[in-house]
């Protein structure tokens, strides 16, 4: 019998190190939403609001406890604290146009809802709006292990996503055994589109520790979330398993790398659309395929490390290049 897996969300974004699950039960939380890419959105006739499992998912609206109100800083981020209650926060963010109370103005139609966990005082989530996070299930094969005791042992993770906090002080980074008697073990994380660093550590008798760690120091593995839900095979020990073996080769011909203002791709005939991320995940520049070359204008953007998306109707390869 298959056992249910945890779901966890990458938009951890820790600001401190400490006592995790502190004797205080609710806990004040900022949320903010950058609006700059929302289409539509008029800042004359639209309010922005968040709703979620702190608000009893109150329809965006109804309740102006939950209205944001645009930063000083910059007038397209909307921000709002609110108190809530330690443990799994679900929330979304939404429009709502001439004051008219609706669930139809959503980041996007259905699941899934962001997810977080309420572990301090005074957190910030800083959110893009749109940029929707995807189910990432990661499965590793614990075989190798030596020593390794399904009766007695437990598998963690942890990552960039969740601040590189302690292996096994978070309860829902704990893998399970995807089916009974298994030495594959699973769990679910929800990601953002980017790249994220990760590794598996055996916790013995509960306690959080560093030393039990698939390997000692070295590379971090690493996943590349893409927009779509996907599923990552690891074999415990080897960085080189799993989607390491299985990765799709980049075929398509990006040229110049580091660019100062064009990219070019050429050979894109069976391309239809094209998406460009920084390197948090946020969404800066989508582009519509219909040719067997593309240029690119990416004059605008700030100098950094960018990840490009292309997208066929056989799935999706990505690739990274510098800006300069």
């Amino acid at each position: 019998m298959r056992k249910s897996t945890f779901k966890f969300s990458a938009l951890l974004l820790f600001m401190a190190m400490g006592t995790l699950l502190m004797a205080q039960t609710q806990f004040n939380v900022t949320f903010t939403v950058d609006m700059t890419n929302a289409d539509p959105f008029d800042p004359a006739t639209d309010e922005v609001y968040v709703s979620g499992s702190f608000a009893g998912w109150a329809e965006p609206g109804t309740d102006e406890t939950f209205k944001m109100t645009p930063t000083d800083t910059d007038p397209m981020i909307y921000s709002i604290t609110l108190l809530a209650d330690s443990g799994q926060v679900q929330y979304k963010y939404f429009r709502v146009i001439n004051g008219e109370a609706s669930w139809e103005n959503g980041e996007w139609n259905g699941d899934p809802n962001r997810v977080t966990i309420l572990l301090l005082d005074n957190l910030t989530f800083a959110n893009v709006w749109a940029n929707k996070p995807y189910w990432i299930t990661f499965q590793v094969d614990m075989t190798p292990a030596d020593p390794f005791d399904p009766a007695a042992d437990k598998v963690f993770m942890t990552g960039d996503f969740a601040g590189w906090m302690i292996p096994g002080s978070i309860p829902e980074l704990m893998l399970s055994p995807i089916e009974e008697g298994s030495m594959t073990y699973t769990t679910q994380v929800l990601m953002y589109p980017g790249e994220w660093q990760y590794k598996y550590f055996r916790i013995v008798d509960n306690n959080p520790d560093w030393g039990g760690g698939e390997w000692d120091g070295g590379d971090n593995r690493v996943v590349a979330v893409d927009t779509a839900d996907k599923t990552v095979d690891d074999l415990w020990g080897d960085i080189n398993a799993g989607i390491f073996d299985t990765k799709v080769e980049f075929t398509y011909d990006m040229y110049p790398n580091p660019v100062v203002s064009s990219l070019n791709i050429s050979g894109v005939e069976d391309v239809n659309k094209i998406d460009i991320y920084d390197i948090s995940g946020k969404l800066v520049r989508t582009f519509i395929v219909d040719t067997e070359r593309v240029s690119m204008n990416l004059s605008e953007l700030k100098s950094g490390v960018y990840i490009i998306s292309l997208y066929n109707k056989t799935g999706v390869q990505t690739s990274k290049f510098i800006k300069k």
